[in-house]
């Protein structure tokens, strides 16, 4: 006949399978986290690559058409693009290192102080911002099926014309990355009022 294992072994066992599950959890966290943060680092090195291109070619610009009476044409409206294109390379980036506008000297103190409530009004924010990453997402890609089909262009016919579509399929990608960088900060808004203390790897400054 089988013996029953006393209630305080069975309740020791219990408890060890939930910290294992726990355990499994926060690893398969941290693997998303790491490799959504790959993508983030990905494009906000690119954005830096663009910002670099398009510095070169405004001084080719003006030294072409100062200098020599030959300026480069669509100058100006590559780096209009550019600057647009940068924007949503960039600044998932610029959420997951903190950077994003907000009154830090509030929240900053709010957590420190009231754990719960600062965390709490975090999750808030983070939920606000998936929501609007997905508003923009939802307007943004009708758009871009839109361009891609009937091969919309900016520009000037004979002068300069560069292809809408990519501009439309960087603004959606960008709040993409955006919108799940809200979402992970949620859930570590989530895990602080929980208790759980949640580890992200380092970023590069």
């Amino acid at each position: 006949m089988a013996r029953e294992a006393p209630h305080g072994e069975s309740r020791n066992a219990a408890s060890i399978v939930s910290d294992v599950a726990r355990a499994e959890h926060m690893r398969a966290l941290t693997v998303l986290d790491r490799a959504l943060g790959a993508l983030i680092v990905a494009s906000n090195t690119l954005g830096s690559l663009l910002i670099v291109a398009m510095t070169f070619a405004v001084v080719a610009d003006v030294t072409g058409r100062y200098l020599f009476n030959a300026p480069i044409n669509g100058t100006a409206e590559m780096v209009t693009m550019m600057v647009v294109v940068v924007l949503y390379m960039q600044i998932a980036y610029t959420l997951r290192t903190g950077r994003m506008t907000r009154s830090d000297a509030f929240y900053t103190r709010l957590v420190a102080r009231r754990p719960a409530i600062g965390n709490t009004l975090g999750f808030v924010f983070n939920v606000a911002g998936v929501c609007l990453a997905v508003a923009i997402m939802i307007g943004a890609w009708p758009k871009w099926l839109a361009a891609w089909r009937s091969d919309y262009y900016i520009g000037v016919i004979d002068v300069f014309t560069f292809p809408e579509w990519p501009l439309l399929l960087i603004i959606f990608l960008g709040c993409g990355l955006t919108g799940l960088q809200f979402v992970m900060d949620a859930f570590g808004n989530l895990l602080s009022i929980c208790g759980v203390e949640r580890h992200r790897p380092s970023e590069q400054h």
